[in-house]
């Protein structure tokens, strides 16, 4: 009498981090697959349209809070000569969509990523999370604290 045990397959889906789910959320808008940071490399170097600045409004991101990544004048030059964003630009669109995306994830919604992000706290030296991503130290410490929250490391 032999008893057949089931094997136990776990639900890789609802193990997931907030970090790949936001990283599906930024290749669906690219429309290119992005699963590490040689992707996200190749991305950068390849430049993007102007036109997928409009995800970060999807996202709850205003336009005078996007100075930082174009100047809207750049913007209007890049539309007008269907020219791709530069390196440094397209690098500042991707720091902040993942950075969008991510809270939005860790959060379960937009407002509540919104507020998040919109608070100044101590652990940013008073600024708020959208101050501080504006440069990639500011915004590796922005990524690190949002997984630290998914993880479960802060209330």
């Amino acid at each position: 009498m032999g008893v057949t045990a089931n094997l136990y397959k776990p639900d890789l889906e609802a193990h997931e981090t907030a970090l790949v789910r936001a990283m599906r959320r930024v290749s669906e808008i690219t429309g290119m697959p992005i699963q590490d940071t040689l992707d996200e490399i190749r991305l950068i170097q390849a430049g993007v349209q102007p036109v997928l600045l409009e995800s970060l409004k999807q996202f709850g991101f205003s336009p005078s809070e996007s100075h930082w990544i174009i100047k809207p004048r750049t913007l209007a030059h890049r539309k007008s000569r269907k020219e791709l964003l530069t390196q440094e630009e397209t690098g500042r669109w991707l720091r902040a969509i993942k950075i969008l995306a991510l809270a939005i994830e860790v959060f379960g919604n937009q407002d509540k990523a919104s507020e998040w992000l919109h608070k100044s706290r101590s652990r940013f030296g008073g600024h708020s999370a959208l101050d501080i991503m504006q440069n990639e130290p500011g915004a590796q410490l922005v990524e690190e604290t949002l997984n630290q929250i998914d993880s479960g490391y802060f209330a």
